[in-house]
């Protein structure tokens, strides 16, 4: 199947996307500190039938890395420029974990006729708590002094289920070296970026395309409670939950999150 690693200049840097297969565009939106390879599975599965594009976002990855802060808008802009010199006019179905769900707020916010549908992998609609902002810059500091090696290993119990780590080590291996290969700068900037981003809890009760929220039972950071709260909110959307896997669904149940998504959008495309 035909895969291409592309580099486009988008909002002043150098963006890098794997694009694969043919068919309606599917924008894939990698979470928090990653890349765009924790979508391998994703990939591997809807090329046969769409146009999968899978970008790096800014600051991670292979893509430029801006300092300071960068805001979950301004990722929502460089996918929106990304399609733009992509030549994607179709309107994408859009499909983000994590910070890729913060970013499709903002994406459905300020760019509503790119979306044909959504599909919102373990994420929350709220904005931090204090206490979570304090700890999201607590974080970019300690990343930003010693490297992402400080927080990579720390990290794992809340982004995959107790029995993953048992029977897919290999998981946490993969998340690790995604981790540590990512630049402290970039994931200083996307932290600090959703410790100041919106609250978009009273605004996605206005949704009006297609939307699935997919959840790992045991995720422990946005647990099916909440999804299921924002399930309630968004006319006409659909909830599926993945037993046993936490916080990254897609990696660690591929099969029955593929054929969640496969379901999904044969009945909305």
């Amino acid at each position: 199947m035909n895969q291409k690693l592309v580099e486009q200049k988008v909002n002043g840097i150098r963006m890098r996307a794997l694009i694969a297969g043919s068919g309606p565009p599917l924008l894939l939106v990698h979470g928090f500190p990653l890349s765009h390879q924790m979508w391998l599975p994703q990939i591997e599965y809807f090329q046969s039938r769409f146009t999968v594009i899978a970008p790096d976002l800014r600051g991670f990855g292979n893509s430029d890395i801006s300092t300071g802060i960068v805001t979950m808008e301004q990722h929502a802009r460089d996918l929106d420029m990304l399609l733009q010199v992509l030549n994607i006019e179709d309107p994408v179905s859009y499909c983000g974990l994590s910070m890729g769900g913060y970013i499709a707020w903002e994406f459905w916010k300020h760019f509503t006729d790119r979306l044909r549908t959504l599909i919102l992998c373990d994420t929350k609609a709220e904005a931090d708590s204090e206490e979570g902002i304090t700890q999201r810059l607590k974080m970019a500091d300690l990343v930003l002094r010693h490297g992402p090696e400080v927080i990579s290993t720390a990290m794992i119990p809340n982004l995959i289920s107790e029995s993953s780590l048992q029977k897919q080590s290999h998981i946490s291996e993969y998340l690790i070296s995604m981790i540590e290969a990512t630049n402290n700068e970039g994931i200083a900037a996307s932290q600090k970026g959703m410790a100041a981003r919106s609250d978009f809890s009273n605004q996605i009760k206005n949704i009006r395309i297609p939307t699935l929220f997919i959840v790992g039972s045991e995720d422990l950071l946005t647990p099916p409670e909440v999804m299921k709260q924002m399930c309630s909110q968004v006319p006409d959307s659909k909830y599926f939950e993945v037993s046993e896997v936490g916080h990254m669904a897609p990696m660690e149940a591929p099969d029955a999150v593929n054929q969640a998504m496969d379901d999904f959008l044969s009945d909305s495309l």
